[in-house]
This record gives structure tokens, sequence and C-alpha cells, in this order.
């Protein structure tokens, strides 16, 4: 059984940006109790007392758990979450996998798709290094209020400002600022949002009695 100690040794190590040991025995056999919970949350049948429980697993397996969080099975995560750090009323639709070996953090009300990719872990250009398995991390930062679309794979060490979308099957290598809709492979700024995008959507005007319930 791997120490306190050890955890928070290698926990510390895998944040730190420095290269490391990505398959030190010890530590994925820890890695695999993580990602066993992973497992049940997935397994855990669609039914009252199913959503509590995978409520509690969520709060269990997170590095911070934001009330109000909604997440779809399946969900993937070679640390078993337990890097990933979400606000509140955030959304991940199923499918998604969490290359959690980094810290990733999730601002309120922001929503993912379906099938995306979060990753952290990169490893060496040096043929040399990567045959043992060596690699470091770098930290993703999601802003509050965003919306990520299906497939779409967001790289280490990137960061998305508030509000910003990212478009279906986008490739996001560099940060994105806060107010803009991005697209592509790689992801580049299509436009900015504008209050223009508080009257319409899809070139149709916003009926009013959704504006006075909702934007008022």
């Amino acid at each position: 059984m791997i120490s306190k100690e050890k955890i928070e040794y290698n926990n510390k190590l895998a944040n730190s940006g420095k290269i490391y040991d990505s398959v030190d025995e010890e530590f994925l056999n820890y890695q695999h109790q993580l990602v066993n919970r992973i497992i049940k949350f997935n397994q855990t049948p669609e039914t009252p007392e199913g959503l509590k429980e995978r409520d509690k697993i969520l709060k269990e397996s997170l590095g911070t758990y934001g009330e109000g969080l909604y997440v779809i099975p399946p969900i993937y995560a070679n640390s078993g979450l337990k890097n990933v750090h979400v606000g509140k009323n955030v959304v991940i639709n199923f499918n998604s996998s969490f290359v959690d070996d980094g810290e990733i953090f999730i601002g309120d009300n922001t929503m993912i798709g379906p099938s995306c990719m979060l990753a952290t872990a990169i490893h060496p250009i040096s043929p040399r290094l990567r045959k043992p398995k060596l690699q470091y991390n770098k930290p993703i930062h999601i802003g509050k209020n965003v919306w990520i679309g299906g497939n779409a794979s967001i790289l280490p060490g990137v960061t998305i400002g508030d509000n910003s979308i990212i478009g279906a099957g986008s490739v996001v290598t560099k940060d994105i600022p806060a107010n803009v809709i991005a697209v592509g492979n790689p992801a580049r700024i299509l436009r900015k949002i504008t209050a223009e995008d508080d009257k319409f959507y899809d070139g149709k005007p916003i009926p009013k009695e959704i504006i006075d319930k909702y934007m008022n």
C-alpha cells in the first residue's frame, strides 16, 4: 500500500511542471484505485438512488466539487478526477476524457460537450526520454460560463477566458481570450461575442418572453 507521504510527494511532482517518471509502479497502483471509483460511477444506474450515489462518488473523487455539478457517464480520468477542480453548475457530457496528471480548473456554469478531451500531460520530444515514459504536466484553466463543443480537445497549459465558445471538433493549442468564439485545428478566433448576441439566435430574434425571463 502506498504511503501518504509518497502520494503527497508524487502529487507535488506532477503539478510542479518538472519532468518525472510517469510509470512509477507504486504510484500507478494508487492511480488504479482512483480510476476504480470512476468505473463505479460509470456503472451506477440511472435511478434516484443511483444519482445520489454518483454525486457521492464525485464528491469523493474530485479535487474540488462545485454544487450543481451534472456529469453524464461514462467519464474517463487517468488520475480519477483528483486533479480536476470544478465550480458551480458545471455540466460535463458523456464520453469526456480527462488526462488529469496535472490540475484542471473549470469555472462556474461551464458546459463541456460529449467526447471532449482535456489533457495536461506532455512527453519529451527526445525519443530517448520518451522511451522510459517520462513526462511533465501543464495545468488547464477553463473560465466561467464557457461552452466547449463536442469532440473538442484542450491541450496542456491552455487557458480559456470567461464566456467564450470553443467550436465542436476544435483543437485548442493556445490561450483563448474571454468573450470570443474560437474554432478549428488549431483553434483560432472566429469572432467576438457582442451585445447583438443577446438579441438574435441563428439569425432569428430572441422572443420577448425569453428575454424577460432570462435576461432581465
